[in-house]
């Protein structure tokens, strides 16, 4: 840091406009460069990372003499107007690293702050920050080059190249005088181990030595990718793309061969024949092999500033068809990478934070194209994506056999009239017995960046009918049966509400959690189609829409997909085509799982497991609001969520069956109660792609063994949760009844449950659930429910409960509770 204030003479005179998160390295610079010279550091409002306007209007604010930037993030804030419009007049310097710096990033900052020098840095987090630079980029001549040199060695860094070909392009490889320690990892008890990086450091980029001595990197991070045992580079094509009119940025990756995927500038990109023309007419000036281009309004971004390649990956076709001969054994392998989000560099399917949801659909598209059954527990007992990919090859079908998955029954849906799903009609005995109740709503709110018109709001639900033949189903007079209304015939009033604030504003939230809490109040006729209601509150610059569903209809992971749909309406983005609704749409599901009264091999597994259960039900205060539900978000934390990894991991199980175990220690012991059944909601689709929206949701029922070992309790949990879903058929309200347990006014059996819903991968913990009590706006049959939210390796534990419980810390104590066992790996002691 000596070196760098020297270097640059930062002074007091200086003021920083502080941009990358404190969890990222870069920010050192940021934090000590500027406040170690005596300067000012001005620092952005709560996730105005998050906001590219909020990102602009903080950096026109501060009137920066510093600032520094990742290079896809800059060339995005360089087009946010309140930024083009003021400019930055008293800028000095322009410090970027992260990425691959292009020309056109360097001539719009060129033109944001004339006045100011752009510093192009780079180095790895390994080495400690930034090893080499390039200083007044903003005068280099770049004639046909666009990459920027990054320039020379800082004192004591000393760098080199390696495999170096016939180009004069190798490896580069970074010795430095003042390396980070190395990789921490899991020891024993307290302690942990150091893993020392080697020494000089490969950084995995690619680069050369321009005519002065400096270094050029011409590729890194999957920009050059191999062929036919050559290294072939999109680089330069990359760069020729972003100079393209209306082109953002461009990334390649490989994925069975190149693609790129190019993100365009909402009304400023030519039609998408043209660009894809002109895309296609540089890839053969520049002699590159064939590639996939996919056309996108934004990339997805990691909370660093840079593309999410994993999640690039991960949006491709999930599955490719297989070939009538079936698949090689990378071909599947590399589909399980697509699937689950994972690489080939991933160690381990828990290190890669793989919830077990995203294994369930995972396993699901592998009985639908390749005929093998697998469960969630045996392919996390593989432990990793390789291993797996070997298991489903050895168990694979006979070549010819492609087709339907075993047992797959070929339907199609009658034309007026559908039977209810067996989980309907258990969702209808346990939550509408006593007749329809706004418990059964769901909701879900989604942020729009510009302000929007009801009727506008209207128009975008039309794909959503036309997509999902749910949205036309309605109950029958009697409840006994269904009807279907086309999609043209369907139609859904939006409710604005208007308010002067923000969307940032407290005003603002406030007004959208109370329509939302008002519009979940408000019954949903399960008579009449479609089953959802929406509502769009307006601010001064945006909105949010609040989208609510009957649970009869749309369970929780549905009503996710739909705002997801609808956001990207919204957005002007395409929506990729789902299953025809005559073949794999929700009423062909129900057609396939019509009630069976038989009780078979199912009932007798249940019967078994449930011998001697009795009602469980939580203490709870009297009171006119008791029966209201409210929500609370507490993270587990880093040393807790690498315990949950460590352990699953080890015992080859999911992350989910670990928190899971540790739950029911916890509130057997904050409740005095021996062995309490919890009902865990899960997702049983059949044959039904991941795509189709409906009611999945069934209730599987796990006991523990009543011991203080969470290892015992774990595995005792994991295969029930197998078994469970091998004997889903025999539907929870049929287990119940034979028990006589279906008298109560709340959740049948018990009333404490647990879930758990997948979030986008590399969110941080706190944009996982709600960090204050939020009321739901609706009574609550059940009492508890933890639902494990997971991202990535972030885990957050989210609590719905009823007022009653929730005195006296009720939660706090559940809470740390859970902690304690998942930690200690022994009981939880009662505070």
């Amino acid at each position: 840091m000596d070196w760098f204030r020297g270097e640059f003479r930062l002074a007091a005179s200086d003021r920083v406009a502080a941009v990358t998160r404190v969890n990222f390295d870069p920010s050192l610079r940021e934090l000590l460069g500027v406040l170690g010279a005596g300067g000012v550091l001005s620092l952005p409002p709560v996730d105005a990372q998050l906001d590219l306007a909020a990102l602009a209007g903080h950096l026109v604010d501060s009137d920066p003499t510093a600032v520094f930037l990742v290079p896809s993030v800059a060339a995005r804030l360089a087009g946010e107007p309140r930024l083009a419009a003021a400019g930055l007049p008293g800028l000095r310097l322009v410090f970027f690293a992260g990425e691959v710096l292009g020309r056109r990033v360097v001539e719009q900052w060129a033109a944001v702050a004339p006045g100011a020098e752009i510093v192009n840095l780079y180095g790895q987090t390994e080495a400690t920050l930034a090893q080499l630079f390039r200083r007044d980029v903003q005068r280099l001549d770049g004639g046909d080059a666009r990459s920027i040199p990054v320039g020379v060695p800082r004192p004591g860094v000393e760098v080199a190249l390696r495999d170096v070909d016939e180009t004069g392009v190798g490896e580069v490889l970074v010795t430095s005088a003042a390396p980070a320690l190395g990789l921490l990892r899991a020891g024993t008890g307290d302690r942990h181990r150091t893993e020392p990086f080697p020494v000089p450091l490969p950084t995995g980029d690619l680069g050369r030595r321009a005519g002065d001595g400096a270094l050029v990197i011409v590729g890194r991070s999957g920009n050059d990718l191999k062929f036919g045992g050559r290294r072939v580079s999109f680089q330069p094509l990359i760069d020729d793309i972003e100079a393209l009119p209306g082109v953002r940025q461009c990334v390649a990756v490989d994925h069975g061969g190149p693609h790129l995927f190019v993100a365009t500038v909402a009304g400023e990109a030519p039609a998408e024949e043209t660009l894809r023309a002109a895309v296609h007419d540089l890839g053969r000036r520049r002699g590159l092999p064939r590639f996939t281009l996919h056309v996108r309004g934004d990339l997805p971004m990691l909370r660093s500033g840079k593309v999410d390649r994993r999640a690039l990956l991960a949006s491709l076709d999930r599955v490719a068809v297989a070939a009538s001969e079936g698949p090689a054994g990378h071909e599947v392998e590399r589909q399980l990478h697509a699937l689950l989000g994972t690489d080939e560099a991933t160690p381990g399917l828990v290190d890669a934070g793989v919830s077990s949801l995203e294994m369930l659909a995972a396993m699901s598209a592998v009985h639908r194209v390749h005929g093998v059954r697998l469960t969630v527990a045996e392919a996390f007992r593989l432990r990793d994506v390789p291993s797996l990919a070997r298991e489903i090859e050895r168990r694979r079908r006979p070549a010819g056999s492609v087709g339907a998955g075993p047992g797959r029954r070929a339907v199609r849906p009658a034309a007026d009239r559908y039977p209810l799903s067996s989980r309907q009609l258990a969702y209808l005995w346990i939550c509408m017995s006593d007749g329809n109740a706004n418990w059964c709503n769901i909701s879900r709110e989604i942020p729009v960046a510009r302000r929007l018109s009801g009727a506008a709001l209207a128009e975008a639900l039309r794909p959503l009918f036309d997509r999902h033949d749910v949205l036309g189903l309605a109950l029958t007079a009697d409840w006994k049966q269904q009807t279907w209304t086309a999609p043209a015939d369907l139609s859904c009033a939006v409710r604005v509400v208007d308010t002067d604030a923000e969307t940032e504003a407290p005003a603002f939230r406030g007004r959208v959690q109370a329509v939302r809490a008002a519009l979940v109040s408000e019954l949903i006729d399960p008579e009449v189609a479609p089953p959802i209601r929406v509502a769009l509150v307006r601010g001064s610059n945006g909105g949010s829409v609040v989208l609510v569903a009957h649970h009869l209809f749309v369970d929780g992971l549905g009503l996710d997909v739909l705002a997801q749909e609808l956001r990207a309406v919204l957005s002007g983005r395409g929506l990729e085509p789902v299953a025809d609704g005559d073949d794999g749409g929700y009423r062909a599901f129900c057609l396939a799982t019509a009630r069976k009264e038989e009780p078979g091999e199912a009932a007798v597994y249940w019967r078994k497991l449930l011998d001697g259960v009795t009602q469980v039900e939580l203490p709870e205060a009297g009171g006119s609001d008791g029966a209201q539900g409210e929500l609370l978000s507490l993270p587990l934390g880093v040393v807790c969520t690498r315990q949950v990894h460590a352990a699953a991991q080890e015992w080859g199980v999911s992350a989910f069956a670990v928190v899971l175990a540790g739950f029911e220690r916890a509130v057997a012991a904050v409740f005095g109660l021996d062995r309490p059944p919890v009902i865990v909601m899960s997702q049983n689709r059949g044959e039904s792609d991941a795509a189709v929206v409906g009611n999945f949701t069934t209730s599987l029922i796990v006991r523990g063994p009543g011991v203080p070992s969470l290892r015992d309790n774990v595995g005792t949990m994991a295969r029930q949760l197998a078994d469970g879903t091998r004997y889903g058929d025999w539907e929870f309200d049929q287990r119940v009844a034979e028990l006589g347990l279906g008298g109560t006014d709340r959740f049948p059996l018990s009333t404490v449950l647990f879930n758990q819903r997948p979030m986008p991968r590399d969110l941080r913990a706190r944009d996982l659930g709600d960090w204050r009590p939020r009321a739901l706006g609706r009574a609550l049959r059940y009492q508890l429910q933890g639902e494990l939210q997971m991202s990535g390796p972030e885990m957050v534990m989210t609590y719905y409960y009823r007022r009653g419980i929730a005195g006296d810390g009720v939660i706090g104590r559940v809470h740390r509770g859970l902690v304690r066992v998942l930690c200690t790996g022994g009981e939880a002691s009662r505070d």
